[in-house]
């Protein structure tokens, strides 16, 4: 593919152009005068690769149905991996910013990483759209983040009611990553199971990097749950199953939306054949949108699309429908324009109505999957 590299330039800056391959595609180094910059900050290379790759793959998809209609202000996507490291994330954001003159970020994909990039794109007064669902993220005072994925309490707290209502589950033990992440989430179930007069019989928190279990589950095991609620990553929760079928340990496994990749049912197998996750977007759902969405997507990426792809594709959507309202290429009319979403008023897209309350969090309807067969099938509403 052709970089733009932005001197002075270290890490390159991809440039995604319409129609081509987000991996393989030729570009040409030009911008348009009037086309609309986003930027993308996430992992494209290690261990998270997947979910930079389902960010710049719903980009892309939306980015080039809008080009190729035309009628408006093109998008260009410019994209930087930052290889789930923190500190590459906040001077990628500060180099599409500075030298990039992007007109809205998206990212970064892991909490922590959003986190630190909030108080850049607050300086620079450029709109942040992130699915990091660490709470913190939207607490900063920041009137330029949006989540665009469920707050961690939000899907949590759905989740527990969900496992103890509907799945009659009693007995949950929690096993969570020792980051922002990991803390909102576990905190989320704590808070759901509260207010159903209950609370987890194990809760156990694991270094993020830890690729062995077995002394945290041996602990869990002695506490007789039922199910077991893990978060942190899908790789150490794919893990986390194996291992505790590995102990005999037989319990229904739960999990949030970071594990509804279809990576995560690659690596778990069949230890996590039959785990229920809670996730705003399901590609079982009937609803003709989604199915459109579905179909369009596996004709050009050969693949099933995830919620973070569909969460990404509608973004694209409001960036270009704000740019088109104002007749301005502007950051803060972007921003403008997407506060104004409220459930009076909504964003209609992909994932259904969409509305940010003050902080910046979304609010879509939450649904419930359970992996069969290896695919993400639609359990409830």
């Amino acid at each position: 593919m052709t970089v733009e590299c932005l001197k002075p330039c270290t890490r390159p800056i991809v440039v995604l152009s319409v129609g081509l391959s987000m991996m393989f595609g030729v570009v040409s180094p030009s911008w348009a005068e009037d086309s609309v910059k986003v930027g993308m900050v996430g992992p494209l290379t290690g261990a998270f690769a997947s979910m930079g790759q389902s960010q710049v793959s719903g980009a892309e998809m939306r980015a080039d149905e809008l080009n190729t209609a035309g009628g408006r202000a093109k998008i260009s996507l410019l994209s930087e991996d930052d290889n789930s490291d923190c500190n590459q994330s906040a001077n990628a954001t500060v180099k599409l910013i500075t030298q990039g003159k992007v007109t809205a970020i998206i990212g970064a994909d892991n909490s922590p990483c959003a986190l630190a990039m909030v108080p850049l794109t607050q300086r620079y007064k450029v709109p942040q759209f992130t699915f990091g669902i660490g709470s913190a993220i939207t607490q900063q005072g920041s009137h330029y983040v949006f989540r665009v994925a469920p707050a961690a309490p939000q899907q949590a707290k759905a989740l527990a009611a969900f496992v103890v209502n509907t799945l009659h589950k009693k007995r949950i033990a929690v096993m969570y990553s020792d980051d922002e992440y990991g803390a909102s989430m576990a905190n989320g179930m704590k808070q759901g199971l509260s207010a159903l007069g209950m609370e987890p019989v194990a809760s156990e928190v694991f270094p993020r990097s830890d690729q062995d279990f077995t002394g945290t589950l041996s602990t869990i095991k002695r506490a007789e749950p039922d199910a077991l609620f893990t978060t942190g990553s899908y790789t150490a929760s794919a893990l986390i199953a194996k291992q505790a079928k590995q102990l005999g340990l037989n319990v229904q496994i739960l999990g949030d939306t970071g594990n509804a990749t279809p990576k995560y049912a690659e690596l778990g197998g069949s230890a996590v054949e039959g785990a229920v996750l809670v996730q705003p977007f399901a590609p079982t759902d009937p609803n003709p949108k989604i199915q459109d969405f579905v179909t369009k997507f596996k004709a050009k990426y050969n693949r099933v699309p995830d919620g973070w792809s569909a969460e990404i594709y509608d973004v694209i959507g409001m960036i270009s429908d704000a740019v088109a309202a104002s007749g301005k290429v502007d950051s803060e009319s972007v921003r403008a324009y997407v506060a104004a979403f409220t459930p009076e008023k909504p964003y209609q897209g992909v994932l259904g109505a969409w509305s940010f309350d003050a902080k910046g969090d979304a609010t879509f309807p939450l649904k419930f999957i359970q992996i069969k067969d290896g695919q993400n099938v639609l359990l409830g509403p």
